[in-house]
Order: structure tokens, then C-alpha cells, then sequence
């Protein structure tokens, strides 16, 4: 019975700090743009692939591919994201929602076309190799450094918004844009820059968990849906509830995997979701502010 709980705390920990990480570019959209991000599972496969394509067809070392991946992230966020799609119809949801759609479509297709899942694609960013065996499982010791890292960039986020001066303009947006605009805050620039802050936290997760984790061209939609459900649960928008919303999947994950059976994770977790949004439908927290 000991090991059991061992093994549900241990993954609590792990699973929750994961699904906040995948999660926290998501809400920091919801939050400022007001955007459902049908797009959000094409970062994690540019920042895949492209470190792939850097390394493999370019022979950049893995410190200068990890440099030009962020590079390019925030270039093609920018370039083929923001000011294109999100900035043109953001007051027309429907378009809006279909462009993302149809551009994340199209970089999965690409991908597929010169890397696909046959490529063997590995990318090596491995940290710590080994396991931490607890009775008869094992986690890897990448995983259980991705939540770690997880929480450093949570707390990173949270002492951005929370202290420094753009980040407190951030979250003035967030809570009442024409408030923000009477007291100067340029609104076109701080859309600008929650795009390019929302493509942090889910490039440095991919990065982590690739070593470990199935890599395949469609890799976005699975973690794309966690991001999903984890911010519907805590709040469209709202970190904090995120983070709540997060280590509370996390946990029922690890008590089903363990104690039902594992292939019924997902399905708990939908379940959990709809559950609360009959009782509760704005989440877990206010859905209307970023903090």
C-alpha cells in the first residue's frame, strides 16, 4: 500500500508539473488575447523538428540548435502567427479559429513530407539518463528534471507578472483593455509580446520530454488537448488555475494508472472536466484575468 502512494505522489508530481508546462503558453493567450489557440500543437512540433533539421542537416551543435529553435519559434510566431492570422481577424472568431486550424494543419503535412514518422527522429537533449524505480515502476529521470524545470519556469512566469513593470502592463490588458489603453499601454505591443512569451514554456517542455517521449509529426494534437482540457479545468486564461487545474489532473492520472487502469487516463480526465464545468463553468478560477 506504501509503494502504491509512493508511486501516485511521485507522478502527482511528475504528471501535474508536465501538463502545467504544456499548458502555460496556452493560458498566457487565453489570458491576454482572448484567442482559443486551435494552432497552439504546431509550437511543439516546430521546436521539434526544427531542432532535428538543425542538427541533422545543418550541423549545428545541440547548444546553437536549442539558440536558433527559440530564435525561429519567435520568428515564425510573429511572422506567420500574430500579424497575419491572429492580429487580422481577431475580431472575427470563426476565421480566426480556422486559420489557425489550417496553418497548424499545413506545418504538420510539411513536416510529415521531409521527416516523417519512418524518419527516426531523435533529439538530443537528454540530461540525466536512468530511471527512478519505485517497487515495480520506473519514471525516467529526464521526466521527473522536465517538472522540476517546470516549476522554475512557473515561478518565472509568476515573478514576471506578479513584480516586473511589463509584466504588470500584461496583465492590465488581461483584466480591462480599455482601462490599459486610457493609462498608455500600447495594446498592439503587448498582443505582440504574449505571442512570443505563449511559445516559451511548451518549446522548452518538447525539448525535455523528447529524449523520452514519442516523437512523431502529429505530436501537437495529444499535447494540444492536454493544454486544452488543463486550462478549461482552471480557467481560460487564468495561470493560477492552470497550476491548480494541473497537479489535480496529474494526480487523478496517476491514482487511475495505477489503481483502475492506465488506458482509462484520458477518459478520467474528461470526465473530471465536464464534471466541474456543469458545476462550475467558468473553472476553477476567474477565466476573465491572466493572475
Amino acid at each position: 500500500m506504501l509503494e502504491s502512494i509512493q508511486f501516485v505522489i511521485v507522478y502527482t508530481f511528475m504528471l501535474g508539473s508536465l501538463y502545467l508546462l504544456m499548458s502555460l503558453g496556452f493560458s498566457i493567450i487565453c489570458g491576454v488575447l482572448r484567442v482559443f489557440h486551435m494552432g497552439y500543437g504546431m509550437i511543439f512540433v516546430v521546436a521539434v523538428y526544427v531542432m532535428w533539421m538543425l542538427i541533422k542537416d545543418f550541423h549545428f551543435s545541440v547548444g546553437w540548435a536549442i539558440l536558433g529553435v527559440f530564435v525561429i519559434q519567435v520568428l515564425f510566431t510573429l511572422i506567420v502567427v500574430y500579424y497575419p492570422i491572429v492580429r487580422r481577424y481577431l475580431d472575427r472568431e470563426e476565421l480566426l479559429l480556422t486559420s489557425l486550424i489550417l496553418v497548424s494543419l499545413a506545418v504538420e503535412e510539411t513536416v510529415n513530407f521531409f521527416y516523417p514518422t519512418t524518419a527516426g527522429v531523435y533529439i538530443p537533449t537528454m540530461i540525466l539518463p536512468g530511471a527512478l524505480k519505485i517497487g515495480q515502476a520506473s519514471i525516467p529521470y529526464q521526466l521527473l528534471i522536465a517538472s522540476i524545470v517546470a516549476i522554475a519556469a512557473t515561478a518565472i512566469f509568476a515573478f514576471f507578472l506578479l513584480k516586473v513593470k511589463t509584466g504588470l502592463v500584461i496583465r492590465a490588458v488581461s483584466q480591462n483593455i480599455e482601462g490599459a489603453l486610457l493609462m498608455g499601454a500600447s495594446v498592439e505591443r503587448i498582443y505582440a509580446l504574449a505571442m512570443i512569451l505563449s511559445v516559451l514554456p511548451p518549446t522548452i517542455c518538447i525539448l525535455i520530454i523528447a529524449p523520452v517521449w514519442s516523437i512523431t509529426p502529429y505530436l501537437g494534437m495529444d499535447l494540444m488537448m492536454t493544454a486544452i482540457l488543463v486550462s478549461i479545468l482552471g480557467g481560460l486564461g487564468n495561470i493560477r488555475g492552470s497550476i491548480l487545474a494541473s497537479y489535480i489532473v496529474g494526480f487523478l492520472a496517476a491514482a487511475v494508472a495505477f489503481w483502475v487502469n492506465p488506458r482509462l487516463m484520458g477518459l478520467a480526465t474528461l470526465i473530471l472536466v465536464a464534471t466541474v464545468l456543469i458545476f462550475r463553468p467558468q473553472g476553477l478560477a476567474r477565466s476573465e484575468s491572466l493572475w
